[in-house]
């Protein structure tokens, strides 16, 4: 096959894996799959010890879905914190852990080790974890009494279960008086009002006001520099923004791997970057490193199809979308 027919045949493969994903990459959504306002996706899950959760079960309740990796400190902070919302709001609530790699390790152990009372299930096939378009753990999504998704908060900070309880509340038709958690109130002055700009700014994102937006996500890496979680966002949004912005987005994305060495998200965003300046190899080895380090890597299989075809290496980047539509299909 001639490099034109290679071309033709990557384009085609790169819409089908792009319709099967829901379009293109959102870099500032946790939950690709479902927008505040749809109905959730139902599922039926195993539990660790045996039992089943379904989301139908919990109509008349707000549910809080956490999607969790176990082994990771993330997913355990946020999954310990969740039982602080499960107490606050009590039978009204229904907080339910899904472990989303139950196949490296015990995740029973894991789960029995976290001491939370909610059930942790098993996403086995990673079904949910795909229904719900969920990229990277811990993401956490409230669904309202009705099943109708609420919103989401993506990763965790020391305010994540103040984030969450504000999103049940919202569920619950309420308005709650927020105390500051302890975690929270002995943090710097410097963090909380970095994580105060990063809050207006995915605010702002996902209204897509992407000027606004990396205003904020600046000033809260000017508030802290040592926010990886802010500086990962602020890289990616430079990188959506335009290609253009690719010497101040590097710079960022490394700030946020010098505090999370394993972030999927920000080796892809530095793999953009590279693939930007025609450093194709560099860029796919790094892509290939964050594939290995998520259960669903067909989105960094679809990014690393799209560098090899910006780069007029066709038959490479066939062979990308063809993993990443793989794995889709699974």
């Amino acid at each position: 096959m001639g490099t034109r027919g290679h071309k033709g045949l990557a384009v085609g493969v790169a819409l089908a894996v792009a319709v099967g994903l829901g379009g293109f990459p959102r870099s500032a959504e946790a939950f690709r799959k479902v927008q505040p306002g749809q109905p959730a996706p139902e599922f039926a899950l195993k539990t660790v010890d045996g039992g089943e959760v379904a989301l139908a079960a919990h109509r008349g309740k707000a549910v809080v879905l956490s999607f969790l990796r176990q082994g990771q400190e993330r997913s355990a902070k946020a999954a310990k914190a969740l039982a602080d919302v499960a107490a606050r709001f009590g039978d009204r609530v229904a907080v339910v852990g899904v472990v989303v790699n139950p196949d490296n390790g015990d995740a029973k152990a894991w789960a029995e080790g976290l001491g939370v009372a909610y059930p942790v299930a098993l996403d086995a096939g990673q079904e949910v974890y795909g229904a719900y378009g969920v990229l990277v753990a811990p993401s956490t999504g409230v669904i309202d009494p009705d099943g109708v998704f609420v919103d989401e908060v993506g990763g965790y900070t020391a305010g994540f279960a103040d984030e969450v309880g504000r999103l049940v509340a919202r569920a619950l038709g309420e308005e709650v008086e927020e105390e500051p958690a302890p975690e929270a109130a002995a943090k710097p002055e410097a963090r909380k009002l970095a994580e105060r700009h990063l809050q207006k700014a995915k605010l702002l994102a996902k209204r897509k006001m992407t000027e606004k937006a990396l205003a904020a996500a600046r000033e809260a890496v000017q508030a802290d520099d040592t926010f990886g979680e802010a500086h990962e966002l602020l890289g990616l949004w430079l990188l959506d923004a335009s290609p253009d912005n690719a010497d101040e987005a590097e710079a960022h994305l490394r700030k946020a791997l010098e505090q999370n060495p394993r972030s999927t998200a920000a080796k892809v965003g530095l793999a953009r970057v590279l693939g930007i300046r025609g450093q194709t190899d560099e860029a796919a080895a790094l892509l290939e490193e964050a594939a290995r380090l998520t259960p669903k890597p067909e989105r960094i299989y679809y990014e690393l199809g799209r560098i090899y075809e910006g780069a007029g290496q066709y038959e490479k980047a066939v062979e990308a979308y063809r993993k990443a539509l793989e794995r889709l299909l699974r």
